[in-house]
């Protein structure tokens, strides 16, 4: 359906604009750009319309996501299973979005509170812990799930649901160098994890939704 197209290319284009502006715009104030806590700060103060609009986008993305998972479920025959997927990503918004609002609205002015900035980065090991390993897992393991349970729609164009698969497994290597702090190998898994999960999602949008008469579920 038409409607559907729409909505999943802005889902797309919202996704797009969040992971360039995390490349491009806010990667200063990012621990993964091996800037010092001070660096760190000044940028954010410096450019806090700027970081805060980019953090602003990746919740409006999370909930891209969980809409995108959303409109996969007419394609997927009835289980609990598919049920359960759906929860995991529902789930997985509330610690991203928690972390979200830590980096845009709570850590910017932590220096206030705490000169030394030692709180600082506190909270920035707290934020990346909510949202790339707590988060970022659940959204892999119900989004993995439901793209599995997609295979037993004999309607769909195999070759584009399988490829989407080794994008959630980017994505466990993102959880897994997040919870370990290894940050040079999360900002691999981050960049290969997104460009490949966009790009699966923009095919899902090109040549499953437009065809959701003669593809979805028929019960």
């Amino acid at each position: 359906m038409q409607k559907n197209s729409t909505l999943g290319f802005l889902i797309v284009l919202i996704l797009t604009l969040a992971c360039l502006q995390m490349a491009f715009v806010i990667t200063d104030g990012l621990v993964a750009s091996g800037n010092s806590i001070t660096e760190r700060n000044a940028f954010i103060q410096n450019n806090l319309a700027l970081w805060q609009l980019g953090w602003f986008n990746w919740m409006l993305a999370a909930l891209g996501l969980l809409t995108f998972c959303i409109m996969l479920l007419p394609f997927i025959p009835e289980s609990e299973w598919r049920l359960l997927g759906v929860l995991l990503v529902g789930l997985g918004i509330v610690p991203d979005i928690g972390a979200e609002v830590i980096f845009a609205f709570v850590i910017p002015h932590s220096h206030s509170i705490d000169p030394t900035l030692a709180s600082m980065q506190t909270l920035e090991m707290i934020a990346m812990q909510l949202t790339g390993t707590l988060g970022n897992g659940l959204y892999n393991i119900g989004g993995l799930l439901l793209n599995i349970l997609l295979l037993r729609n004999k309607a769909l164009p195999r070759k584009i649901i399988f490829a989407g698969i080794p994008g959630w497994f980017f994505g466990f290597g993102l959880s897994i160098c997040c919870a370990f702090y290894a940050l040079d190998a999360a900002k691999f898994f981050t960049a290969a994890g997104m460009v490949w999960s966009t790009a699966w999602m923009l095919a899902i949008a090109v040549f499953v939704f437009p065809h959701q008469q003669t593809m979805k579920v028929t019960h």
